[in-house]
């Protein structure tokens, strides 16, 4: 039985290492003066998105450090108080465990939609995007 498993167990670690594969683009630009005026458009249109992305994923780390900060003050004064308690009768209060400052930054890294806007905008003035993949690990 336990052989079956341990053969079963090496059979799917050999499955998961597969070849480790990489989106690819290639970009084909317009082919006029004005397709290429639009694309310098885009361009711009998708550095004012990044900016206004990195300015709201900042925003929402200085309100969670702040959440983060009030959160951990009340821990750290009930922990104080629990701590007293623990000292004037340790048979009736359990030694407490020291609060640890926690924030949570998942919220705040949210996916970006500068690149499909973009790729949108540069399909728009007329250039072409050939999007593949690559294998760069584990390749056979």
């Amino acid at each position: 039985m336990i052989y079956r498993l341990a053969i079963l167990l090496g059979f799917l670690g050999l499955a998961a290492c597969g070849p480790v594969m990489e989106q690819r683009r290639d970009f084909t630009p317009p082919a006029s003066e004005a397709g290429m005026q639009c694309v310098l458009n885009c361009q711009t249109q998708q550095t004012a998105c990044q900016r206004e992305e990195q300015q709201r994923r900042d925003q929402c780390r200085k309100r969670e450090d702040r959440r983060a900060d009030r959160a951990y003050e009340k821990a750290r004064d009930d922990y104080i108080t629990a701590l007293k308690l623990h000292a004037a009768d340790a048979a009736r209060y359990p030694m407490p465990t020291e609060p640890r400052r926690q924030a949570n930054y998942g919220a705040c890294d949210v996916s970006s939609q500068c690149e499909p806007q973009y790729h949108s905008c540069y399909r728009s003035c007329g250039g072409q995007i050939n999007e593949y993949q690559v294998c760069v690990a584990a390749c056979e």
